[in-house]
């Protein structure tokens, strides 16, 4: 990938911080989307709306060759894509496996209930 100003590229968010979130594309580029590029709205909690591992289209809006990264926003697509890029990927329940909580949930109630009496 050799992102240009422009470009609508798709990136995996690998670092959430406050006010903005880092993202990996293609060929290892790192992209950077501030809150201020998230919507035209006030945005009062960045993280309500960006977690890791979260997979967002969004517009390349400066190109840094030299460190190999991008900035992009989310604001500046059309309302269409801005719907799309919000869009959450639904958990096959068959995916989520509690099976270790199950085993070490009673240790834990008994753990906690035996510091109580201390």
């Amino acid at each position: 990938m050799n992102p240009k100003v422009g470009d609508i590229a798709v990136g995996t968010v690998i670092k959430v911080y406050p006010t903005f979130a880092i993202l990996l594309f293609d060929e290892g580029w790192t992209g950077l989307l501030h809150i201020s590029e998230l919507s035209s709205s006030y945005i009062r909690s960045f993280t309500n709306f960006v977690t890791i591992g979260s997979i967002y289209n969004v517009k390349v809006i400066a190109v840094d060759e030299e460190n190999g990264a991008i900035k992009v926003s989310l604001k500046q697509m059309g309302a269409a894509d801005r719907k799309k890029a919000f869009r959450h990927k639904k958990i096959d329940p068959s995916e989520i496996d509690f099976s270790e909580l199950e085993k070490r949930l009673p240790e834990w109630i008994k753990a906690e209930n035996q510091g109580e009496m201390q």
